[in-house]
């Protein structure tokens, strides 16, 4: 006798047999009865909503197994031949059905004789959701540096996280079904019995507790208890939260004994300090006063300050005199310190902190800090104009980069022409000289973004012939029409080891000290050569004996240097330029990019005969990297299906051209969202997703990891004219190819076969 109703008693349709029938029916979750066989038998509304499905049409002519995938028909089919079979449950199944998308799907068989069984169709990703958002909550807690102990409801330890065991040096299995009081201090138990009374009535506890260590140490923790309920408001346990606060209490006490120092000292430092009483008359003055100018802060004094004189008498100037009686009225007022500027007539800059002076509750009077911050103002001066340096910066590379998109649209479709037309005819030469000007241009542009980038070094070997070269183009387009500029290129390449940008900035910061050097204008040479350094400078750098050497020289015919300063023109933020004219950081620069490439800089300098800087580089014999020579061969030729993303039309519409006359199926996309979407869409599958970095709403490393997850098959080629070195390891991790905008259409086409053919 079977221990389950037989499907034809619960089929009945009798009022008093029809109970089942209704919670099949209303039940939220598609739900399908089927033979053992795979036959559907009956289909509840949301099965048939969820299938589209027809209960006349496919009750008895349909099989369940047409409705999922893979091998988990096989599985399903298991289940439904077993004999006396419990419940069971088929997990991440993909569904589908005829015009409804694949879907994942969780399967529970539940059998209702010996012949038929139940299955439900549950919606995974809800569980796959919670199981999600139950493991980033267990991943946070185990992250953070917090402790946390969770009880049950008897307040017995059910689970420690990784913090708190490294902290107080007990492991899992050592606190487990324990309480808590093992971890506090004697003392501590009335804190433990409070926070308990408070916890178990439902209402959280905040103090500071002092805990145990398993080898006895002492420590301080700040501790948040919050009751645990269920649904139902029952109590059931609670989580405590500890931060060690030892090393804060530490120095909670080490700040008290400082600013009890600072005040036994004031006397002793070097600003002057003056106290008043409520009516501003002077009660005391340190001898700081002494080291400052009769003149400081808008005061004014001949001689002694003299107690019990107010300090107002000493300004001289009414409308000062005003400000000050203001500011002190206010201090006195609301018991708040202020800081008061002044800028004196003879350019020096002054600050005087107003502070009340407490004695007990009330306030007694004021302290009055007085100091020169003259160079403290002309370095915050100097610093602003080197923030404005870095922000001039940014804004070219981003016009370098809206440049080198519309290069790569010139050089494109350049390229395009130049496959259909004869080889030495006028308008073929025209277009490989156009095609030339956007090549130099996007040189231009590329040394634009490796300019204003912020990234390590990069060491690689560089042209010393050629970095001036490149150097003396960009500085051409800033230097006056009045300065000439002059290449001495060494007659043999000049290979040294060092950063790309570092090396163009040193030069490009010589050449704009260089210009103004010369007002009225004059000529810049820079120069390269392969020496040993003479002896002198052997002995003065510590050099091994022999070294060879590569000099690159920057000089000008300009006003020269003065002998007492040029001991002082690399140190940081000082400069001889005008007021705003000058941040005294190049040179610094210049000498810190030497030294990082195992060199040095020199300088020789005369009055009104010129000055000439000297860099002095390791010489290296690997090789540079050659330049490409232009190529107008036919494009290569394959087959396969590439989806094109780029938000700019221009440059889409040239890569969608050129990629299908290599004989490729190309798509096209506007933005990320849409390229998922045609993927979605797409009934054959991608090869290749050839799309640019640069993108609003989602770029192209964010597509790339995002295809990757769900069409791991698929190949990437990203584009870009630069990517920052925390850009790139993301772009490996997605095993994408980079191709350097603005590109050459033939070495694009290549790449793209190359990346065809690979494995």
């Amino acid at each position: 006798m079977n221990e389950l109703p037989m499907l034809e008693t619960l089929t009945d349709r009798t009022p008093a047999s029809q109970w089942w029938l209704n919670f099949f029916n209303a039940s939220e979750d598609a739900q399908i009865v089927c033979s053992k066989d795979g036959t559907v038998q009956h289909i509840n509304p949301k099965a048939a909503a969820r299938f589209k499905l027809d209960p006349q049409t496919h009750e008895g002519a349909l099989s369940i197994f047409s409705l999922i995938t893979g091998s988990a028909k096989h599985k399903l089919g298991r289940f439904l031949q077993k004999e006396k079979a419990g419940p069971d449950m088929l997990h991440s199944v993909m569904t589908h059905g005829e015009d409804v998308p694949f879907a994942l799907m969780d399967l529970e068989i539940i059998p209702l004789d010996y012949d038929h069984g139940l299955v439900t169709f549950k919606d995974a990703n809800r569980r796959l959701r919670l199981e999600a958002h139950v493991q980033r909550l267990v991943t946070a807690v185990d992250a953070t540096p917090d402790h946390f102990l969770v009880t049950d409801a008897e307040l017995r330890i059910t689970y420690v996280n990784p913090a708190f065991q490294s902290a107080t040096g007990y492991c899992l299995e050592e606190v487990l079904g324990r309480d808590d009081e093992f971890l506090r201090a004697p003392a501590e138990l009335e804190k433990v019995r409070a926070y308990r009374d408070l916890v178990s009535n439902g209402r959280e506890w905040f103090g500071e507790l002092v805990n145990q260590r398993r080898n006895g140490e002492i420590y301080h923790v700040e501790c948040t208890v919050s009751p645990i309920t269920d649904i139902a408001g029952r109590f059931m346990g609670y989580v405590a939260c500890e931060r060690d606060i030892t090393v804060r209490r530490q120095l909670q006490v080490a700040l008290r004994a400082e600013r009890d120092f600072v005040h036994s000292i004031l006397h002793s430092l070097d600003g002057a300090f003056y106290s008043l009483d409520c009516e501003f008359r002077l009660t005391h003055a340190n001898a700081g006063w002494r080291h400052l100018p009769a003149q400081h802060a808008g005061l004014e004094f001949g001689g002694e300050p003299t107690v019990g004189r107010p300090l107002l008498d000493h300004v001289p100037c009414v409308t000062r005199r005003g400000e000050l009686r203001l500011a002190f009225e206010e201090v006195i007022a609301t018991g708040k310190p202020q800081e008061n500027h002044f800028h004196a007539s003879d350019g020096r800059h002054w600050l005087m902190r107003i502070s009340p002076w407490i004695d007990g509750p009330g306030i007694r009077g004021l302290i009055c800090n007085i100091a020169d911050q003259t160079h403290f103002h002309e370095l915050q001066n100097q610093l602003f104009q080197a923030q404005k340096m870095e922000i001039i910066g940014t804004l070219a590379a981003g016009v370098a980069h809206d440049f080198n998109n519309l290069l790569q649209a010139i050089r494109g479709h350049a390229g395009l022409i130049l496959l259909e037309t004869e080889a030495g005819s006028s308008l073929h030469l025209g277009l490989e000289k156009i095609d030339l000007a956007a090549a130099r241009a996007a040189d231009i542009t590329r040394q634009l973004l490796n300019f204003s980038r912020v990234s390590d070094d990069k060491h690689t070997v560089l042209d010393l012939n050629q970095v001036i070269k490149e150097t003396a183009q960009l500085a051409r387009r800033n230097l006056r029409s009045n300065v000439t500029v002059e290449l001495r290129p060494a007659t043999q390449p000049v290979n040294v080891k060092m950063d790309s940008t570092r090396a163009s900035q040193a030069l490009l910061n010589l050449c704009v000290n260089a210009q103004d050097a010369m007002p009225d204008g004059g000529k810049l040479t820079l120069t390269n050569t392969v020496l040993a350094p003479a002896a002198e400078l052997v002995v003065r750098h510590s050099l091994p004996p022999g070294t060879v050497f590569a000099r690159c020289s920057v000089a000008d015919t300009g006003c020269g240097i003065a002998p007492e300063m040029l001991p002082k023109i690399f140190q940081p933020f000082f400069t001889s330029k005008e007021n705003g004219k000058g941040t005294g950081l190049g040179l610094p620069i210049v000498q810190r990019v030497a030294r990082e490439a195992g060199g040095f800089i020199e300088v020789e300098s005369a009055l009104g005969k010129g000055t000439t800087f000297h860099l002095y580089l390791p010489l290296v014999q690997e090789r540079s990297t050659p330049v490409a020579a232009p190529n107008h061969a036919p494009l290569a030729h394959g087959s396969g299906r590439v989806l094109v993303v780029d938000d700019v039309d221009l440059l889409r519409d040239l890569a969608r051209t050129f990629l299908q006359m290599t004989g490729l199926t190309v798509l096209v996309a506007s933005s990320g969202s849409q390229a998922l979407k045609i993927l979605e869409d797409s009934a054959a599958p991608v090869d290749i997703l050839f799309t640019d970095y640069n993108m609003p709403g989602m770029n192209g490393v964010e597509l790339m990891e995002k295809v990757t997850t769900r069409w791991p098959g698929t190949k990437f080629i990203l584009a870009s004219g630069y990517l920052d070195d925390a850009t790139r390891a993301r772009v490996e991790s997605c095993n994408a190819t980079m191709l350097a905008k603005p590109y050459d259409i033939h070495a694009a086409s290549d790449l793209v076969m190359k990346t065809l053919a690979a494995k």
